[in-house]
């Protein structure tokens, strides 16, 4: 999976489930900044601002996972899946 698999806009299940895949594929990170910043409140930049003034700052695919599951078209669940895929990719393991 590429950047030319990601869809255009995300306004509906398939297409997150489309960037849930393609976070566990291992897709570089920096494909899923276009999509960050396009989903990205306010409140929630004030809240990503703190954190990363605390170092607690999240990747990108981490912050595209949380804001899929607030707009409602993914659960947390099927996030947590896919980052938990990814990682399981970066050991080597089968994903």
């Amino acid at each position: 999976m590429s950047y030319r698999d990601l869809p255009a806009l995300v306004t509906r299940r398939e297409e997150a489930l489309t960037l849930l895949e393609a976070i566990a594929a291992g897709v570089e990170e920096s494909e899923f900044a276009p999509f960050v910043g396009a989903m990205t409140t306010v409140e929630a930049e004030q809240a990503l601002a703190i954190m990363r003034g605390s170092g607690n700052e999240m990747g990108l695919r981490t912050q595209l996972g949380a804001l899929l599951a607030e707009t409602g078209l993914v659960s947390q669940d099927e996030v947590f899946a896919a980052l938990d895929a990814r990682r399981a990719l970066g050991r080597g393991e089968a994903a």
